[in-house]
This record gives structure tokens, C-alpha cells and sequence, in this order.
């Protein structure tokens, strides 16, 4: 071979292959990476779906999307001895395997198409699985419409959409844009149906997206009680360390938002913030059998039961000792659900700053079932156009009432006792402001004459719109014990 032909090959290889910045090497369609005489640190490809031949000099890719270029899946690939045990690799045309090199994989990166048709399912679920083969880290939702069609779960509890593992932050870009929708048509007649779930979890979060789930699109099976959109934990496994904070949940078939404990394998610290969760066919938020709780700054709307819901009986040995402890229930505002938050057998709370606005049943309400509530705090709340302010049943170990605005209820401010029924015992009312212009009902009313009123004081609250001193305290029940009424700001009346 002649010196002007070599020289007339290399302009040739030169035309098919440019080589860019930082020792990038792109190829054209008519050319493979064999063809240049080069040594490049980074090769380009159009995608994972087009790999050509690789020289094996070569040790790292850079894709220009994921199907085709410019999808929004482009990643940067490195050479694998053998196939990795996730879905970030692919297999180049000379049989080399390339493992995504992402820190902050994009579910784009692994086929999501965010069209609102194609189901983008197993492409998020792999995002998620490969993250947490690599220790844990973030996995990105762009901006788009990703619908899920479901499976069955790893644990054969019934259909899911996703599947959470330990270490991974779910996070979408923007919490209006970035929305995972469930398919039509994915719940049966008694499914546990959750489109995010999980068993044992630790260190995970979900962040920043809205999700909807589609109720009016399961036809016959959109009013169920079980199933959540977003279920974390099943009974006995064990869930810490978990958030789930900037969500909006719509539209949800049973629960809203759950994270589910067991008496034996009690959650730990949980953070559930700054949420909009809207039109659950059951509850809103609930969280059970915990030991360190935040539930801040959501707003929970139109939901059939409760809006905030959490619970701590110990159901395998029925103790009186409560299973759900250290909680902080603060400045959220539920609307329009039959109860804003229900507290059930539940021990060292704070119900803060929050506001209860036309609920159908009650602003407030505790119950004890075998474990004693106790050291629970309510203060700085404001309950309006609601039944009832707040109501209790159940024998506790100490409950407080204090600074709370009641307004424009229709039953009672506070009321001992649900449906005539049931006893009640240390609490305490004081400092609270009953505003009773647009109300004739009893401001404070015990309404079990079965039950046992005990251990109660109520003092030095503040009534405006001056109601007749007789509706002050109804007191119903047969049995009292140290039942202390003192008088109220407003209206001088003994008892």
C-alpha cells in the first residue's frame, strides 16, 4: 500500500467519526468504532437500543438516549466484565457489557416514556432496583405522565405498581409535572390493591411528585377500604427511617398515604410532610405502631373517613400498654373528612396548630381500645363548622385541651363520650375559646348516661356570644368522679 493511499484511508475514517471535547468519540451510522485508528477515553452512541462495535480499548459510553437519541434516557455506560443483576446495562454488537454509571439515575434512563400511554412500570421499578443494588441513592422522575399497570407483589400480598426498596429516594423534579397515574381497570373484586408499596424498608423517602390513582378508572372497585396508593410496611416487617414529604396523593382506592407497623415490629421515625392528599375512598394519612412520628404541613381534603389516623392497640396480647408512642401531629389542614384526626390508643402526642374545617363527625377524636392513651398535648388548634369540636372515649392516662379555637359547631365544643356511649377519665380543659354566636348546642356535653365520667377539669376557658348558662355543661352521664367544672371567661357561672 502506497503512502497516498494510507493517507486517502485515514481522511476517510476521518469523515465518518468526529472526535469531540474531552476525548469524546462520536461515530456516524456508516462507520464502527473499529474503523478509527484512534484511542478515545469516552465513545458515543445514538442509544442502548443501536450499540455498535466497541474496541476494547475503550472503557467507558455515553449514550444519546435510551431508544433512540434525545428520549431524555442518555447516560454514561462503563465496561462490566459480566451481566450486572439489574436492568442499567446493555450488551454492545462485539458482545461487551456496559453498566450505567449514573449516581442519580432518571427512570427515562431505563425506557420510562412519561406518555401517559405506554406502561412505564417495569422501566421505574428497574430505576429503583438498580439504585438499591448500588447501596441506595436517587432515583429522578422527570417531568411527564407515567402510567403503571400492576403486578404481583415480591411478597404475594396482592397487585402493586412499585415496589420500594431500603435506601432509595424516589424523587420527581416537580411536584405538578412529574406524575405517576395508575392504568384503568387494575383493581378485582377484593384485591389489597397499593400502587407503591413495600415490606421491610429503612432509609427511604419519597419526594416531590403527585400520584394518581385512578379511582373513578377502577369502575365497579373504586370505593374499597383496603389497599392504600402508597402502602409502606405489612404486618410484621419493619419500617425506620422512612419520608414522604411534597406529594400530592389523588384519587386513592382505601388509603391515601399508609405506613403500616406491627406490634411486634414497631416503625421508627417518621416523617410524613408537606403532602396534599385529596378524594381517598377511606382514610387520608394513617400510620400504625410506631415509636417516633412527624405528620406536618399536609393538607388532607375530601377523603370518606378519617382525614389524619393513627393507631396503637397491641391486638396480639391486648396490653394496656400502647404499641404507638412519640408523635407530632402539627399545622396541618384536614377539610371535608369525617373526622380531621382520630387518635386511637396512641400515648405521648402533640396535636398542634391545626385546622379542622367542615368535618362531618368531629374536629378531634381519641379512643382507647386496650392500651391507655396517655400524654397526649392538644394545643392551638382550630376546629370550625365542624359537629363536633373534639370527642373522646375510653379511660386514659392523661389528656389536655389547652388554647384550642372551637366555632360555629352544632353539638358540643368538646364531648365526653360517642353515640351515648362509654367512659372517660383524666382530662383537662383549660384556656380553650368556644365561639358560640352561630350555635345553641351544649359547649361542653357528656353524652353516655351508662358511662363513668372521671378525674375531669375545666377551667378558665373563654366564651364569646354568651349562650345560656345551662348549655355551658350538659352532663348526661349517671357516674361522676372529681368532676371539676370551673367557671368560663365570659360568663360567671358555678357549678
Amino acid at each position: 500500500m502506497t503512502e497516498g493511499a494510507t493517507r486517502r484511508e485515514a481522511l476517510t475514517a476521518a469523515r465518518n467519526a468526529t472526535v469531540g471535547g474531552a476525548g469524546m468519540l462520536t461515530l456516524s451510522s456508516s462507520s464502527s468504532a473499529q474503523d478509527v485508528g484512534i484511542q478515545p477515553s469516552l465513545l458515543a452512541l445514538a442509544s442502548t437500543k443501536s450499540p455498535d462495535m466497541v474496541p476494547a480499548n475503550v472503557r467507558a459510553i455515553r449514550t444519546e438516549g435510551f431508544a433512540y437519541p434525545g428520549d431524555g434516557g442518555a447516560g454514561i455506560y462503563h465496561r462490566v466484565a459480566s451481566p450486572p443483576d439489574h436492568l442499567g446495562w446493555f450488551r454492545s454488537r462485539d458482545g461487551g457489557c456496559w453498566e450505567l454509571s449514573s449516581m442519580q439515575p432518571s427512570i427515562k434512563e431505563f425506557g420510562a416514556v412519561g406518555d401517559g400511554r405506554v406502561d412505564d412500570r417495569a422501566a421505574i421499578q428497574g430505576a429503583i432496583d438498580f439504585a438499591a443494588k448500588r447501596g441506595g441513592g436517587t432515583v429522578i422522575i422527570p417531568a411527564g405522565r407515567f402510567r403503571l399497570v400492576t403486578v404481583q407483589a415480591p411478597d404475594a400480598t396482592g397487585p402493586i405498581g412499585l415496589w420500594m426498596r431500603s435506601g432509595v429516594r424516589l424523587q420527581g423534579v416537580d411536584r405538578m409535572r412529574s406524575v405517576l397515574i395508575l392504568a384503568d381497570g387494575q383493581r378485582g373484586p377484593g384485591t389489597f390493591g397499593r400502587i407503591i408499596a413495600s415490606a421491610d424498608l429503612v432509609d427511604a423517602s419519597l419526594d416531590n411528585f403527585t400520584l394518581e390513582a385512578n379511582r373513578s378508572g377502577q369502575r365497579t372497585e373504586r370505593d374499597a377500604t383496603n389497599g392504600a396508593a402508597i402502602m409502606l410496611g405489612t404486618a410484621g416487617k419493619h419500617v425506620e427511617r422512612v419520608r414522604i414529604e411534597r406529594l400530592i396523593v389523588r384519587d386513592a382506592n382505601g388509603q391515601g398515604i399508609q405506613v403500616v407497623g406491627h406490634p411486634n415490629a414497631v416503625g421508627r421515625d417518621i416523617v410524613i410532610r408537606g403532602n396534599r392528599v385529596e378524594r381517598s375512598s377511606f382514610i387520608g394519612i394513617q400510620v400504625s405502631h410506631f415509636i417516633g412520628l412527624v405528620i406536618d404541613d399536609n393538607d388532607v381534603l375530601d377523603c370518606r373517613d378519617n382525614g389524619i389516623d393513627v393507631y396503637g392497640d397491641n391486638f396480639v396480647t391486648k396490653s394496656n400498654v400502647v404499641t404507638s408512642t412519640q408523635a407530632s401531629i402539627t399545622h396541618n389542614r384536614i377539610r371535608r373528612c369525617e373526622s380531621g384526626v382520630f387518635l386511637e390508643t396512641v400515648a405521648d402526642v402533640d396535636v398542634t396548630g391545626n385546622l379542622f374545617d367542615a368535618c362531618r363527625g368531629t374536629g378531634l377524636h381519641i379512643n382507647r381500645i386496650h392500651g391507655e392513651p396517655s400524654g397526649i398535648m392538644v394545643t392551638g388548634n382550630r376546629t370550625t363548622a365542624t359537629p363536633i369540636g373534639a370527642s373522646m372515649t375510653g379511660d386514659f392516662g392523661g389528656v389536655t385541651f389547652q388554647g384550642n379555637h372551637f366555632s360555629k359547631f352544632t353539638v358540643a365544643a368538646l364531648q365526653f363520650g360517642l353515640n351515648g356511649d362509654g367512659n372517660v377519665s383524666f382530662v383537662a380543659a383549660i384556656g380553650n375559646t368556644f365561639d358560640c354566636r352561630h350555635t345553641t348546642c351544649p359547649v361542653v356535653f357528656g353524652c353516655a348516661p351508662n358511662g363513668v365520667l372521671s378525674w375531669i377539669r375545666i377551667a378558665d376557658n373563654i366564651v364569646m356570644g354568651l349562650p345560656r348558662p345551662d348549655q355551658l355543661f350538659v352532663n348526661l352521664f349517671k357516674t361522676n368522679n372529681d368532676v371539676n367544672v370551673g367557671n368560663f371567661i365570659g360568663v360567671q357561672t358555678s357549678f
